[in-house]
């Protein structure tokens, strides 16, 4: 056997060394930080066994989970769980190796006569954030005023000081409806112009933006510390649905995650809407494996 000169040895470790810092370049989830699922995309298996899902889904690799509001969704899915308290859908979701800091309530939820009910949900959960799922319903109408949304904006800014006096963060979760122009103006800029940041983080669906025709990145470098989290799912410019497996739409996701560093996002969660014959299940895990890949 040849004796290697110190020189050689030095060589080999630091190849070693670099093989192993591209091997956990490769295999880090991307921002550094634990990658997410929103519980939606398996309502169905989770209002049979929702202990049973969450163990399923951490063993893909998943460590936080967003949920919904199981009282406020209970006709979305989520029926079975709707009499469950705050604290023991927490303790579930700890069980199975989780956390969970953020939810999503409907826009009834945050009307006064619910919204007392909401926040005390949100604190038997221990969140951080309260997201609002959707706009007031007549929002959605393809003859919609600004007026009409500038309505949702004001009310936004007054439940979101609200949700910061109780302790929490108050966000709003985009569709498609927002990329849509009004009177030559775009509903989603007249959002940005109007809320107050400090009192409405946004939390970016990639799918309703991209199948809307418009850029995720852009907004995400032009608007550093007004997102708090993404909604992650590949989409197709101009395609409706917006909810593909990560690498089969026309998202680029490093410069994706780029711009995510660079506007502050500190939570980001797998959405996987697709329906059979697609496994939602098999949809989480092929997209997990595609994120854990990423050398970002």
């Amino acid at each position: 056997m040849r004796n290697c000169s110190r020189r050689e040895l030095l060589i080999s470790a630091a190849g070693a060394a670099g093989c192993l810092s591209l091997s956990s370049s490769v295999k880090a989830d991307p921002l550094g930080m634990p990658a997410g699922f929103q519980i939606y995309g398996v309502r169905e298996e989770a209002s049979k066994d929702l202990a049973g899902t969450l163990k399923q889904v951490a063993g893909l690799g998943y460590k936080r989970v967003e949920l919904c509001s199981f009282p406020g969704y209970a006709n979305s899915g989520f029926g079975p769980l709707a009499s469950m308290k705050p604290e023991d859908v927490r303790q579930t979701i700890e069980a199975a190796g989780m956390r969970s800091e953020s939810c999503h309530f409907q826009f009834r939820e945050y009307e006064p006569a619910m919204l007392d009910q909401s926040i005390a949900y949100a604190k038997g959960l221990k969140l951080k954030y309260m997201m609002m799922s959707s706009p007031r319903e007549g929002a959605r109408d393809p003859n919609v005023t600004m007026d009409l949304w500038k309505w949702n904006f004001d009310h936004m800014n007054k439940v979101g000081e609200r949700v910061k006096s109780a302790g929490m963060q108050f966000g709003y979760h985009n569709h498609g409806n927002e990329w849509k122009t009004i009177d030559g103006v775009l509903v989603y800029d007249e959002l940005l112009r109007s809320v107050d940041p400090k009192l409405v983080q946004l939390q970016m669906d990639l799918g309703g933006v991209v199948s809307s025709g418009y850029g995720p990145v852009k907004y995400l470098e032009g608007n550093p510390g007004r997102f708090c989290s993404l909604h992650v799912k590949d989409a197709k410019s101009g395609q409706a649905g917006g909810s593909l497996e990560l690498g089969q739409g026309d998202i680029d996701w490093k410069r994706l995650f780029a711009a995510a560093k660079t506007a502050g996002i500190r939570a980001y969660f797998v959405e996987m809407e697709v329906r059979p014959p697609k496994d939602p299940i098999k949809a989480l895990d092929e997209s997990y494996t595609y994120l854990h890949r990423l050398p970002v």
